[in-house]
């Protein structure tokens, strides 16, 4: 007993004092004496000792046993009482304070002994389970877990710690028992628990649990069950926590996980000192590498073609954002390089300290090589795989700075096919194609490497030749490009030839900037055509006026057919012997707003070129159609109209339909309607003979104009319905006099004899002229000895013809 601290409460003095002795010689230590329960209290607080004797009755208001259950409900200190009385009625009362012994007066030695002994014990044995009971209070708080227990016996159940707080207020349901735990676990997780509550094992489970307000949680469940005695029923204690940010976390990482061995992009996570400490698969199918094999090792010494400064992961650990991405080179196992977009990032800790990096790229190499295809495409033709127009303009720029630059000149060549469109309109844009790509090859191989080629669309094609010093190199390059364009091709069996015109423009002496450069090498190349085609010509000053001039006449045109400045004169036609009217030819003039009556001569050519002739023509043929249904209405009897028909009109597909069309609409008569079709048209239609005829069929009336002035075959003369031969003013204007003109005139007016075509002579001016014609036999003309073109208003007057001579 040495040792143990004790505080005496007696009123009677000497009592005290024996007790006070009595303690001492069993090795204890009194830590004051009280004699009023008030202060009995008040040095329990202050010295706190192991055991307070207590009498019952004392000084003051105060007893014993009210002191008593002061001093074990504030203090905890145990108390025994130590008095005279042991009526029922003091037992009674002295027992609500829930007293370590109870000890009458007189006492022996041994009895307080055993008494103060048991008492300090049992104290010690009650503070042992507190601060075990704490303890373990204090770890469910800590780990904030709600603790329940279950009673088979009275299939009853009890709550505790965090329960409350995990799952709202608590259900009033639970004292319903087990079943009623069960309902607030989610249906799908409850047959799992339900077998591990039968089970005798512990229940061990992770399952939803419905909050109080209908929201369902992850909870974990721990459970064991206990029985005291054989015949108790069985007690379930168990514990849950919620685990749901676990288990959202849980998922998250699981997400991670699949992403991190099934994405496509090859991430490495290395230590502090980038070290790899982990890959994907796909960083090693990306780099050929095993996982083993770049264990431990920085990228920087094995992935990266140039490695990153010895400050760049300095910099991205002190950076705000902690992360770069960028294009780098990388290397695989095998030396093979490709280039890829990485994307490097911090891992840190709450301090920001960075305890990982993580290293992620994919390889762009297909994206590279799509952009290098679309760049490709952007710049290049798609057929011939030459440049095209975004090339040329470019290239030409770049070319001409470094000329500026070298004061070396630099060539444009301008190239336009000739007889491309009839090969294509004839034989089929697949057989034009392949003629172009054929072309194409050509033109490469007859260029140095240093030259660029370029398809403008179409058939034009651009060649920009730098460092040319002489003027002969730049012609012999034409003649070159020249004889490679006019060597025969074959193509899907078919040999074809065409030949190209060249036009030459020179930096700087025909210009200083790319645009003026192309309009100096166009005007050049169309002086080529105009002087025969399959030529080259070097541009010339005037040429810019007159492409000026072409380009005037072409937007005029496009305003003219919009506007209808457009006017149909009528030139008449005479039988040579009585001078007798027989018909007119339609003649279309243009009267421009601003310089007055243009004649054919001027835009006939233009309008050719631009495709703008097939709408000219179809305007002219009805204007003509419907004034000589007017005559015919009016009681003027012609007995034919004579209409020009073009080489793109006449190979029109659909021209037939047209001619068909107009006569409906317009009700002029189909045979007395004459269509005037030149020699070259002959040669363009010798595999469409069935055009002829079908208007032949219809009634129309077909002659050639200009006779003599091309090169038709004669037997297309003899096998198509053929009906007039016209002879050309050339040959006709210095007759009589003239042998060449007439012994040309007079074999052709015997070929129409021989051949039974009807003739007409044309540009008649002079008597001589028409005498010598008349004695040839020539049945018809027309010319300035009769009359010239007049509008149709200008023709009849009361009926009569006017305006012949």
């Amino acid at each position: 007993m040495k040792g143990i601290r004790v505080q005496i409460v007696e009123d009677e003095r000497i009592v005290a004092l024996d007790l006070k002795h009595s303690l001492e010689a069993l090795g204890c230590e009194v830590t004051g004496i009280a004699a009023r329960g008030d202060d009995a209290v008040g040095q329990a607080e202050r010295h706190h000792p192991d055991l307070v004797l207590m009498d019952i009755h004392l000084d003051g208001a105060m007893d014993g046993t009210e002191a008593a259950r002061q001093i074990h409900e504030s203090l905890r200190i145990p108390v025994v009482f130590l008095t005279a009385y042991a009526e029922d009625e003091t037992l009674t009362r002295a027992a609500a304070s829930v007293p370590y012994g109870y000890l009458l007066k007189p006492y022996e030695l041994r009895e307080l002994r055993a008494t103060v002994r048991m008492a300090v014990n049992r104290r010690n044995a009650e503070l042992a389970t507190e601060r075990a009971e704490e303890r373990l209070r204090m770890a469910v708080d800590a780990a904030e877990l709600g603790v329940w227990e279950w009673d088979a016996a009275g299939d009853c159940m009890q709550v505790g710690g965090h329960f409350k707080r995990i799952l709202g207020n608590e259900p009033r349901a639970f004292s319903e028992g087990h079943a009623a735990f069960l309902e607030q676990v989610h249906e799908d997780d409850r047959l799992a628990l339900m077998s591990a509550f039968e089970s005798e094992d512990g229940i061990h489970a992770t399952v939803r649990m419905r909050r109080e307000d209908g929201i369902f949680i992850w909870v974990e469940v721990h459970a064991k069950s206990f029985r005291t005695m054989p015949d108790d029923g069985c007690r379930l204690v168990g514990v849950l926590c919620d685990v749901t940010e676990r288990r959202e976390m849980e998922e998250k990482l699981r997400q991670a996980s699949v992403v991190f061995r099934t994405t496509a992009e090859g991430i490495a996570i290395m230590d502090a000192t980038r070290s790899i400490i982990s890959v994907n698969p796909a960083f090693c199918s990306l780099t050929g590498y095993t996982a083993p094999e770049v264990i431990g090792r920085n990228p920087d010494e094995f992935l990266h073609a140039r490695r990153h400064s010895d400050s760049f992961y300095a910099r991205l650990e002190a950076s705000e954002q902690g992360y770069w991405n960028g294009e780098i080179n990388c290397r695989q196992k095998g030396g093979a390089m490709f280039p890829a977009w990485e994307h490097v990032c911090a891992v840190r800790d709450e301090a920001g300290t960075a305890l990982q990096f993580v290293l992620a790229f994919s390889d762009i190499s297909a994206i590279r090589e799509a952009e290098a295809q679309l760049n490709h495409l952007a710049y290049h033709d798609a057929l011939t795989g030459l440049g095209n127009r975004h090339l040329l303009g470019e290239c030409l720029e770049t070319e001409i700075d470094r000329a500026r630059r070298s004061g070396m000149p630099l060539v444009l060549l301008f190239i336009d096919l000739d007889g491309f469109k009839t090969i294509n309109d004839t034989l089929g844009h697949a057989i034009g194609d392949a003629l172009l790509k054929e072309i194409a090859m050509r033109l490469r191989g007859a260029t140095r490497r240093s030259d660029t080629a370029v398809r403008l669309g179409g058939d034009e094609f651009f060649i920009i030749a730098p460092d040319i010093a002489r003027v002969e190199d730049a012609a012999a390059l034409a003649e070159k490009l020249l004889q490679a364009i006019a060597t025969p091709i074959d193509v899907a069996g078919e040999q074809l030839v065409v030949s190209g015109s060249i036009g030459i423009a020179i930096y700087p002496a025909n210009g200083d900037d790319a645009d003026f450069l192309i309009r100096a090498a166009d005007s050049a190349m169309y002086d080529a055509k105009a002087r025969g085609r399959n030529r080259y010509c070097f541009y010339a000053p005037d040429m810019a006026e007159r492409a000026l001039e072409r380009m005037t006449i072409e937007q005029g045109l496009r305003r003219a057919l919009e506007r209808q400045h457009f006017e149909v004169h009528y030139q008449p036609v005479v039988a040579l012997d009585d001078r007798r009217v027989i018909g007119f030819e339609a003649l279309v003039r243009w009267r421009h707003p601003e310089r007055g009556l243009i004649g054919p001569d001027r835009f006939i050519p233009v309008a050719e070129e631009c495709g703008l002739i097939e709408p000219i023509g179809r305007w002219v043929l009805r204007t003509a159609c419907e004034q000589g249904a007017k005559w015919l209405a009016e009681g003027h009897a012609p007995s034919q109209i004579a209409v020009n028909v073009s080489v793109r009109q006449f190979g029109a597909e659909d021209f037939v339909y047209t001619v068909r069309s107009v006569l409906a609409e317009t009700g002029f008569p189909a045979a007395q309607l004459e269509l005037e079709i030149t020699e070259s048209v002959l040669q363009e239609i010798e595999h469409s003979q069935h055009v002829i005829e079908a208007l032949k069929t219809l009634g129309i009336r077909i002659a050639i104009d200009d006779f003599g002035t091309g090169f038709s075959s004669l037997s297309l003369l003899k096998h198509l319905p053929i009906d007039r031969l016209k002879i050309d003013r050339s040959f006709v204007r210095d007759l009589p006099h003239d042998a060449n003109d007439a012994a040309i005139t007079r074999a052709i007016i015997g070929l129409s004899h021989t051949l039974e075509l009807e003739m007409t002579a044309e540009g008649i001016e002079t008597e001589a002229q028409l005498e010598f014609l008349r004695e040839l036999g020539c049945q018809c003309g027309q010319g300035y000895l009769f009359a010239r073109p007049a509008l149709a208003t200008a023709l009849f007057v009361d009926g009569q013809s006017k305006g012949l001579n």
